[in-house]
């Protein structure tokens, strides 16, 4: 699978009420080794409830840009969720997660993006 095949496509939770679509994927570098490389693996994916483009890099709290982008991508994709890829119970056509949409956690900025860090915290509004 590739990533091209998992971006932009919806996502469904277990009752079929719509979650978002998947606008980035978290891997991590743990697989079966690949020469001196570990290959990576697909962690989670991260899900917004829009389909008005990319995050551009702007859920990574190390990328700082112009703040008035900054501001309206994290606006724009406030209530995004970062779904473990071990949640998903089915992917095709669409991605199923055996959880309910209500019981999902929004993830905050610096949940979203950084390395080694969890999701659950939910970003106050």
């Amino acid at each position: 699978m590739r990533a091209s095949d998992l971006i932009g496509r919806d996502v469904v939770d277990r009752d079929g009420h719509r979650i978002g679509v998947v606008t980035d994927l978290r891997c991590v570098q743990d697989g079966p080794l690949r020469g001196a490389m570990a290959a990576p693996r697909l962690d989670a994916l991260l899900v917004s409830p829009r389909h008005s483009g990319a995050l551009l890099g702007y859920q990574r709290p190390s990328q700082h840009g112009p703040w008035l982008i900054r501001a309206i991508v994290e606006r724009l994709h406030r209530h995004a969720r970062l779904i473990p890829w071990s949640a998903v119970t089915a992917h095709d056509p669409q991605i199923v997660v055996d959880s309910s949409v209500h019981d999902l956690p929004t993830v905050h900025r610096s949940q979203a993006g950084g390395e080694g860090e969890q999701p659950g915290a939910r970003r106050g509004e």
